[in-house]
């Protein structure tokens, strides 16, 4: 429940420290005096949107802070612990706005951001507006008022994700299928470039002998006339470098066993002799090689035609093609996987949707006994709210075969407000009075199904008087036996049924204007109640009457 909350600079407070305790406690005062002021600054402690306007004239910042007891709040301190940012059972939060529009968030002393704030705020706080009535009659909102009365909520969230999931795929497939005919049309290109490729068997060795082999047949004269030349002047005249050679290695060598310091010339004319002999033997060797057969040769240079008009096509050097084939044939592996991932998608959307149907119905099952619940309840509020022969229904309407996250179902609300009078949605057929006291049915139900242990009305009871002022009264003094209540009023009948009161009071001074908040009792607050029922009369009947509600409360 909240304790304390301390607010600087905001709106019209300058300083305001305000101590809570549990039960009821009711906001009074008159009109334009701020009531409202100390529930929109919660709502900003708790992550609502703020800009610098909200900060009080003439200073730099706005500073709120809110206090919590989780004595009775587990799922809170489940999050703090989540977080680490728990506190044993206390848990403070604060937001300071800045006069440049920026703000700062703090849980329990450490830094947080806004969606922590919301979050975390959902855990303790349930805040009721005065237009919820607007929003009432909105689809979307009656949808999730129904969700609220669900005993178990995880058929809700396995709609939600089925949904998501659903929709992930079909996004995935939809784009794999628009760019099939496409993909379709590349394969059976890459296809037919790798089979022309893989028909040649390529690799960079065999391209380069074939090169090699068609160099040598285009050469072949003068690769002959130089093989002749050489062993014609080396070996074949008299007398040829081989004759002279051989001749001085013979000479050196007799010579050597008369000087010693000419072995080391004898033994290299004997190494140039034995070189030129090998020399020799190679040059007949390949010589006899270079008999190249003339149609041998127009296959080399028509293979050859073929690889550089390859080259040409895939824009790549000829030592490249067997990189180029590799490439191909990676993207055409590619490109079939993922014609097999369409299929494979095309049934996972099948599955999904199956689970999807499955799931939303059971969603459907369980939404519709909610709103019988909420249709009788709701039907019986509104006739002790003064709408006697009143009656409130909820009408489902399918939504045709999309996936929604929220599921299969639409919701229209629908009431008649007079005995004999059909059913209608809800806006064409309830008056604004009518539709304030049928808001306010659904949220008191409502907030009876959850656990968040401080619910406030802002202003709920607007419309409404007398008698049926009165049993608003005794519904949120009901609740209170459950749950913190504060609730910000205009009526003495509600007034009178909080265990505490505070008056909002609008002080003027010289230069400023200044929003303070009076804790009440005793004849205070009967004066109070007294104001309320007789405006700024206060006579002894209205002080009578003031004193009677307080003792029937």
């Amino acid at each position: 429940m909240l304790t304390t909350i301390a607010i600087k600079d905001f709106a019209l407070i300058d300083r305001l420290n305000l101590d809570l305790s549990q039960g009821m406690t009711t906001i009074t005062g008159e009109t334009g005096a701020g009531k409202s002021i100390v529930i929109d600054a919660l709502g900003l402690a708790l992550g609502e949107r703020a800009d610098a306007s909200m900060i009080r004239y003439g200073s730099a910042k706005a500073d709120i802070t809110a206090s919590f007891s989780l004595n009775e709040c587990s799922s809170a301190i489940s999050w703090l612990k989540e977080h680490d940012l728990d506190d044993e059972f206390e848990c403070i939060v604060r937001r300071v706005i800045a006069k440049e529009g920026r703000s700062k968030c703090y849980i329990n002393g450490r830094p947080a951001n806004l969606n922590m704030l919301k979050d975390l705020g959902d855990f303790l706080v349930d805040i009721h507006g005065q237009h919820a009535h607007q929003s009432l009659l909105r689809p979307n909102y009656q949808l999730s008022l129904i969700d609220e009365l669900l005993n178990d909520k995880e058929v809700l969230e396995q709609t939600a994700v089925l949904a998501k999931q659903y929709q992930k795929e079909l996004k995935r497939y939809n784009e794999l299928k628009q760019t099939s005919d496409q993909r379709s049309e590349r394969i059976e290109l890459l296809q037919y470039q790798l089979d022309e490729l893989e028909a040649l068997h390529l690799s960079k060795d065999s391209i380069s002998q074939l090169e090699s082999e068609h160099a040598r047949g285009n050469n072949l004269q003068e690769l002959i006339s130089a093989c002749e030349q050489a062993n014609d002047q080396l070996f074949d005249q008299e007398p040829g470098v081989y004759g002279a050679l051989a001749h001085f290695s013979e000479q050196f060598n007799r010579l050597s066993a008369k000087d010693a310091q000419l072995t080391s010339v004898s033994e290299l004319f004997a190494n140039a002799t034995a070189l030129l002999e090998e020399l020799k033997s190679e040059l007949r060797h390949y010589q006899d090689s270079l008999d190249v057969d003339p149609d041998n040769l127009e296959e080399l240079n028509q293979q050859l035609s073929t690889l550089f008009d390859l080259s040409r096509k895939h824009q790549c050097d000829l030592e490249e093609l067997p990189n180029t084939e590799v490439s191909i044939r990676d993207e055409l592996e590619k490109l079939s996987a993922a014609s097999s991932d369409l299929t494979e998608l095309q049934s996972s959307l099948e599955k999904i949707k199956a689970q999807y149907n499955d799931t939303a119905n059971k969603l459907s099952l369980a939404r519709q006994k909610a709103a019988r619940q909420l249709s009788k309840k709701v039907t019986e509020c509104m006739q002790s709210l003064g709408m006697e022969g009143g009656k409130f229904d909820v009408i489902f309407n399918p939504l045709n075969e999309r996936i929604s996250t929220t599921g299969i179902d639409a919701v229209d609300f629908q009431v008649t407000a007079n005995p004999g009078q059909p059913m209608q949605t809800l806006g064409k057929v309830a008056s604004g009075g009518e539709l304030s006291r049928i808001s306010l049915a659904i949220q008191v139900i409502t907030a009876e199904k959850k656990v968040t242990p401080t619910l406030i009305f802002d202003e709920v009871d607007v419309g409404i008087g007398g008698q049926t002022a009165d049993r608003v009264g005794r519904m949120l003094s009901s609740l209170a036996e459950h749950a913190q209540i504060i609730c910000v009023t205009h009526q003495p009948q509600v007034a009178a049924k909080g265990q505490q009161q505070l008056r909002a009071v609008k002080q003027k001074h010289k230069n400023s204007t200044e929003t303070a908040m009076q804790h009440l009792s005793g004849e205070q607050r009967i004066e109070e109640i007294a104001r309320m029922v007789g405006g700024q009369s206060i006579t002894e009947l209205t002080l009578s009457h003031a004193k009677e509600l307080l003792e029937v409360s």
